[in-house]
């Protein structure tokens, strides 16, 4: 399959930036998560992380040649395995609420609304919206404003008193709900958009030269002159995840700019180790994923955020490179087997 520098370079980033906040969140006492340090790692993974893994995931579903029932089907598939990947993550955790009697309820653990389940769904709805014959862009647009300028609204009336565990993954702030669709569908929804229209955009640009340099600058402006409640909406991970119309607006701003700097560097540095080591990682995005949450996770239950600031660089580099190591080998051994299979065919 052919692969794509840029995006590979933004998954990279993405998923490098993710598993530091994973760590602190998981690991590092109150102290810890209240310095100055913990919120530089939470403002770098927040805005160019998983929003724009969202945006690029949605762009390629748009690319897709496959048929809706294919697409469908792999967001179901990956929705699924939302479901194993909680399980896998929280299976310390499990195993303490069954043979110790640990009071914690274990379906908020299983049923956490974490990014797999969020991609699923997403691929699921953009799915029924190529199926559209025409108007796919005026649809996204709507949907893309209904999603964004309606969470606030939805946060409200999905919250119910009773034990529920099906509005959490519409909306609504409940401690388990991370990814819900409102307002997290909307980042998809603008990389199917963007997709859409690209070749209008790329020839805009090409023609207006002077006005795409006034329109990033503008971008810029706007969102240094919005970076306090930019970032103060970051740091909060409740605020962060349930986030309404002015961060989204925000979010975007900074991924336009984020991408065009890292477009730069695909350009004149596609060579450098460092820039070759992210495209790598973004091409295994989902193995990393997945290898580093089923060791911080289960780690996680024995030292909940117990741990001094000062010991967060060991657990950094020894699970990061136990980690890259993992899905080194799942990558060669998947390599071997596909080649293996490929010939005895």
């Amino acid at each position: 399959m052919k692969r794509f520098p840029l995006p590979d370079l933004l998954k990279g980033f993405a998923v490098f930036l993710i598993v530091p906040v994973h760590i602190l969140e998981k690991f590092i006492d109150y102290s810890g998560r209240e310095s100055l340090f913990a919120k530089i790692l939470l403002v770098l993974g927040g805005p160019v992380a998983v929003p724009l893994f969202m945006i690029i995931m949605g762009y390629f579903v748009a690319m897709s040649k496959k048929s809706a029932a294919q697409n469908m089907l792999r967001g179901a598939l990956i929705f699924i395995l939302g479901i194993f990947l909680n399980i896998g993550l929280n299976f310390h955790l499990l195993l303490k609420i069954w043979t110790e009697g640990w009071k914690f309820d274990p379906l908020q653990a299983i049923f956490g609304v974490d990014i797999f389940y969020l991609a699923g769904m997403s691929i699921i709805i953009l799915s029924v919206l190529k199926t559209l014959k025409y108007g796919q862009q005026w649809v996204a647009i709507a949907l893309i404003l209904f999603v964004s300028g309606s969470t606030s609204y939805f946060n409200e009336i999905l919250m119910v008193t009773e034990r529920n565990y099906i509005l959490p993954f519409i909306g609504g702030e409940y401690s388990w709900s991370y990814f819900p669709l409102f307002p997290w569908m909307a980042y998809p929804l603008i990389g199917f958009l963007f997709q859409k229209i690209e070749p209008q955009i790329r020839e805009f640009i090409q023609k207006q030269k002077v006005v795409s340099i006034v329109f990033i600058a503008f971008t810029l402006i706007l969102v240094v002159l919005s970076s306090r409640f930019g970032i103060e909406t970051t740091i909060n991970l409740s605020e962060y995840y349930h986030h309404t119309f002015l961060f989204f607006l925000w979010t975007i701003g900074v991924d336009i700019l984020w991408v065009l700097l890292l477009w730069f560097v695909v350009q004149k540095f596609s060579d450098f180790p460092v820039i070759v080591f992210l495209r790598w990682l973004g091409k295994n995005i989902t193995a990393f994923y997945i290898i580093q949450w089923l060791i911080i996770g289960n780690i996680a239950t024995a030292i909940y955020q117990t741990k001094e600031l000062s010991v967060y660089g060991y657990w950094f580099a020894a699970i990061f490179l136990i980690t890259i190591g993992t899905t080194w080998t799942y990558e060669k051994v998947s390599l071997r087997f596909a080649k293996t299979k490929i010939y005895s065919n």
